[in-house]
């Protein structure tokens, strides 16, 4: 009859430190392993496409479409003339960091915050890029649409500050300015040309070369 409080003491007490255990322990590792889960179920995908147009024959439009699509990628290069040949390059689906890399260099090279552009310099070629991410189960695109990304990053000109507040004439030669030029878009345009490896883009300079187009 003397043991038995003891056990009971002893068997309350392990039902408090499981309880115990459960809620520190065992839930805390139960939500982390939910929450790994989910992640690993979490859609990625990722598309870039530059669309190039040309008012003037020999080439009617250029492609260049890649996409990544849970770690597994592939891209293709198409050209068109404007009488009706085309070619098209594509790279068979394979899991491959290639096109993940393009996306981290078009992103950090300001794809998210350029903006469509009014017909400029060489206003013939027309540029439209496109870009989608899906990640996390949040998702995110814009298409933007520019001319003549090389006028933008060199000979865009300024742009002059007049304060009207000033009760005197300005003189024109000595306002502030802000220039108005832009690599961003050259430097998104580039990254398509110069995506992927040696033999992809040899495959395209030898069809731009076809079509009449320097390599």
């Amino acid at each position: 009859m003397r043991r038995f409080p003891t056990t009971l003491f002893i068997v309350a007490l392990v039902v408090v430190f499981a309880i115990s255990g459960y809620f520190i322990y065992w839930k805390t590792e139960w939500n982390r392993f939910n929450e790994v889960a989910k992640l690993e179920k979490a859609p990625s995908r990722i598309y870039a496409d530059l669309l190039i147009r040309y008012d003037k024959p020999p080439v009617y439009e250029e492609e260049y479409k890649m996409s990544d699509i849970e770690g597994i990628s592939t891209f293709t290069y198409r050209i068109r003339s404007y009488a009706g040949k085309q070619i098209s390059i594509t790279a068979p689906p394979a899991r491959m960091y290639d096109v993940s890399f393009l996306f981290g260099a078009l992103v950090e090279d300001g794809v998210w915050k350029i903006v469509n552009k009014p017909p400029v310099g060489n206003t013939s070629i027309h540029y439209r890029v496109y870009v989608k991410q899906v990640i996390d189960f949040k998702q995110g695109d814009r298409t933007i649409t520019f001319t003549d990304p090389h006028y933008w990053a060199t000979t865009a000109g300024r742009q002059y500050h007049i304060d009207l507040s000033k009760n005197r004439p300005q003189d024109l030669l000595k306002l502030d300015s802000t220039t108005l030029a832009d690599p961003r878009y050259q430097k998104i345009v580039d990254d398509f040309r110069n995506f992927g490896p040696p033999s992809f883009r040899a495959r395209i300079a030898a069809a731009r070369t076809s079509l009449g187009l320097k390599p």
